[in-house]
């Protein structure tokens, strides 16, 4: 077992491949073991661990996702399914609890005043990670950019 890991949160499948691409290219060489984790937001009406698959539907989809990455990239990962209220505080214990040397994120940069600079799962991640963090600007889609265009030329 390395005594190095590079943690990499997934929070859906499209994004996922490049997400572990950027997480093999920065651990290539160096013995870090890669860990995928995949936050499933539970609202606050459920317990955490109420008996829905539905809820990790998208959090599993993701985590396959990263697996399939690595796997084609020629890399072994190991992978983690976390259940929380809020992304950020989940990742961070995550983070903490496995000793991660690095953590890898993408922000989509969505509209909204709660993600005016950036999301609140990034800041919160920013804030209070016990090790470094990477931030992968995610690309806006074509739906995301018309969006935001409209967005725009309304104000």
């Amino acid at each position: 077992m390395s005594d190095s890991l590079v943690m990499v949160a997934v929070r859906d499948p499209e994004h996922a491949e490049d997400l572990m691409r950027l997480a093999c290219q920065v651990s290539r060489g160096t013995g870090q073991e890669l860990m995928a984790v995949s936050v499933a937001e539970i609202g606050p009406a459920l317990p955490l661990d109420a008996d829905a698959d539905i809820l990790d539907r998208s959090a599993k989809a993701a985590l396959a996702a990263a697996q399939r990455a690595a796997a084609a990239a020629g890399v072994k990962i190991g992978s983690t399914l976390v259940r929380a209220r809020a992304a950020g505080p989940a990742l961070v214990e995550e983070a903490q609890e496995h000793h991660a040397d690095l953590l890898i994120l993408g922000y989509h940069g969505r509209l909204g005043l709660g993600e005016m600079l950036l999301g609140s799962c990034v800041q919160y991640v920013a804030a209070h990670a016990p090790c470094r963090v990477i931030l992968q600007i995610i690309p806006a889609t074509a739906s995301q950019a018309r969006r935001a265009a409209a967005a725009t030329a309304a104000s």
